[in-house]
């Protein structure tokens, strides 16, 4: 974006960072064998949402970059994103339960 302020520029990013975790967020967190939830969120509709999601955030990143170039951001942070939650959450199961006082 020609002339946009810094400050601008990373709103944006930061906007479509956000936006494209929660879109892999949503897809994740409707899959049957995830481990965050006791139960997977409603299929079709947290689908639906995550699609959106991840449609702004690349909306969002085509604002300050050639959408090529956003489209190939998109996808790293979404691999990022959907190696992260599981291991995460095998981490989160493996650590011991605190003991209240």
């Amino acid at each position: 974006m020609i002339g946009t302020a810094p400050m601008a520029e990373a709103a944006f990013h930061g906007l479509a960072l956000a936006a494209t975790v929660v879109g892999i967020a949503c897809f994740y967190l409707s899959a049957p064998r995830q481990q965050w939830l006791t139960r997977p969120l409603a299929g079709r509709r947290s689908r639906i949402i995550g699609t959106l999601a991840l449609l702004e955030g690349w909306l969002l990143w085509s604002v300050v970059m050639h959408p090529v170039t956003a489209l190939f951001t998109s996808l790293t942070i979404a691999m990022l994103v959907l190696t992260i939650l599981p291991f995460a959450a095998a981490a989160r199961g493996a650590m011991p339960a605190r003991r209240e006082g």
